[in-house]
């Protein structure tokens, strides 16, 4: 596994660092992105055996990720990676274009030019990406930007309930082609319209990007 990180920007919250939380990171990362692969088992031995860590903040991970709908335990022998139908992402999506667009936009106005700066980094790590040619490298870095966006949300229940949607979601996504040239160069828009306190312009931004692959999805739903 690839993905342990510790957020050091200043002005943005930093990432827990107990073994813990970097083990549900990097595990929750692997997930959606497809490294572990859905319907598959994997054991605590081996993924401790990955990590160089003991089984404990593994198995502790996992059952954190069950309760987000990520994987299942399976008795004796692990825990399965999810699949996710058309269905539920399309339910995710309503839900999430309910709670994620007003949430990302009671920031508007309110952030610090420490702050600011901060996730300006963030889309300059998007920006770098794909000006190398790794769309997953830019993909893993929009997913963090937006992450460190909603934890500078105040209400922590309403973040967390947003996390788990996205978490869940990503994982099922559709594989799609990106410009994440373009994507980034969205992404400082957003920032501007944040600091200048464009409450409008902070909801379009966000509602687009979550009604993405909206229309494919509800068509899904509909005939379900």
């Amino acid at each position: 596994m690839s993905h342990l990180y510790v957020a050091l920007t200043p002005g943005l919250p930093a990432t827990p660092i107990n073994l813990r939380d970097r083990v549900s990171q990097s595990l929750r990362e692997s997930i959606t992105s497809g490294e572990l692969q859905p319907g598959r088992v994997y054991s605590v031995p081996a993924l401790a055996a990955t990590f160089g860590t003991s089984a404990t903040p593994v198995r502790e991970a996992m059952l954190g990720l069950a309760r987000e709908r990520l994987v299942e335990v399976v008795p004796n022998k692990g825990f399965r990676i999810l699949e996710i139908s058309l269905r539920e992402l399309a339910q995710i999506d309503e839900i999430r274009m309910l709670l994620e667009p007003p949430a990302i936009a009671s920031l508007a106005g309110r952030l610090s030019s420490l702050q600011c700066e901060g996730l300006r980094s963030h889309a300059d790590s998007i920006l770098n990406h794909a000006n190398e040619g790794d769309n997953a490298g830019a993909a893993e870095a929009a997913f963090i930007f937006r992450d460190t966006l909603l934890s500078l949300c105040p209400n922590a229940q309403l973040v967390d309930t947003i996390k788990t949607l996205r978490a869940r979601a990503r994982a099922g996504y559709p594989k799609s082609s990106i410009d994440w040239t373009r994507f980034a160069a969205t992404q400082y828009g957003l920032i501007e319209a944040l600091a200048k306190g464009d409450r409008e312009k902070v909801v379009r931004a966000i509602a687009y990007e979550v009604s993405r692959f909206g229309p494919g999805l509800r068509q899904v739903a509909s005939q379900a």
